[in-house]
């Protein structure tokens, strides 16, 4: 098919192709594929009714797509995730030389408003795990793991790469872009040293038992929403574990760069959905005062399948 030919059915349907063989979450790709979907109704019915092929579009008919969300009375953040999204779509077509330009490169996005982070109690939270039964392999598997994503503060992507020689004394290193090693409790890592898993710490299972191969980030989602309720925190997601650590870390004294270090991230945007609640944590401890930076080394039903 020729550019001159190139519909927005082909294009995402080569889009979302490309997520999945990138093996991107299953939440992420269907967030892509609804966004796409608006972006999809526009064309065939707000640009109707000549049928409409991608390479005649121009960045005014992008322009034209923001005032149709803001006419479906879309929240200023989605509609910056529906345009960011079209923006993607088009940089993935041009760098595949399915369009020649991309119109999208200058397309404006409302500036995002952040929202609180939802607190979740890290103490709390962290006995509930370890008091939770490991008589199983599978059961050991999933205290391990979870337990590791909250103390790590680790992303999904990240926790399903990491391999038994990662586990130290009392750090894990992370690899990968971010690469970077986490002080963790030396209950952690004899924990994750007694797991007979190798090289992989968090194996993928299956109704047949172990598999060989890690654990995918899919698995580590359906892993802890199987285990939300168990845990008592209704809409439990990795990424409230991400959000516990981060509170318990400042809380204990750490500085937004020490956070920055831990996490991995290359500027501290993240932290301004924290604002509040870093004020609240401040508030609660008249004598606060955050550390000096720390060195951070670079470097009981059956889940579901993975």
């Amino acid at each position: 098919m020729s550019s001159n030919e190139y519909s927005i059915h082909a294009a995402i349907k080569s889009f979302v192709g490309f997520l999945e063989g990138t093996q991107k979450s299953a939440h992420t790709i269907e967030s892509y594929r609804s966004d796409l979907s608006t972006f999809r109704r526009f064309i065939d019915h707000e640009m109707a009714p000549r049928p409409v092929s991608l390479h005649e579009l121009q960045t005014s008919d992008l322009e034209k797509y923001h005032d149709y969300l803001r006419s479906q009375h879309l929240k200023t953040n989605t509609r910056r995730r529906k345009l960011l999204t079209v923006r993607r779509l088009f940089r993935y077509l041009t760098v595949r030389k399915k369009l020649t330009i991309d119109i999208s490169a200058k397309l404006p996005a409302p500036t995002k408003i952040e929202r609180i982070a939802q607190q979740l109690d890290f103490t709390a939270l962290m006995k509930v795990i370890r008091g939770l039964p490991a008589d199983h392999a599978i059961y050991q598997r999933n205290r391990a793991l979870l337990w590791t994503l909250l103390e790590t503060g680790c992303q999904v992507s990240e926790v399903t790469r990491i391999r038994k020689d990662d586990v130290g004394e009392k750090t894990i290193s992370i690899t990968g872009k971010a690469a970077r090693s986490i002080p963790v409790s030396t209950e952690l890592c004899t924990e994750l040293k007694s797991l007979t898993a190798d090289p992989w710490l968090f194996f993928g299972f299956n109704k047949y038992g172990p598999l060989k191969a890690a654990v995918t980030p899919r698995g580590v989602e359906l892993l802890v929403r199987v285990y939300a309720k168990r845990l008592g925190v209704s809409g439990l997601t990795p990424r409230l574990f991400r959000k516990a650590a981060v509170l318990e870390w400042y809380a204990q004294g750490l500085s937004r760069a020490d956070l920055q270090a831990r996490l991995g991230l290359k500027t501290d945007y993240a932290f301004k959905s924290y604002e509040p609640l870093f004020k609240k944590i401040s508030k609660a401890h008249p004598k606060f005062q955050p550390k000096s930076k720390t060195k951070t080394t670079s470097t009981d039903e059956m889940p579901p399948t993975e």
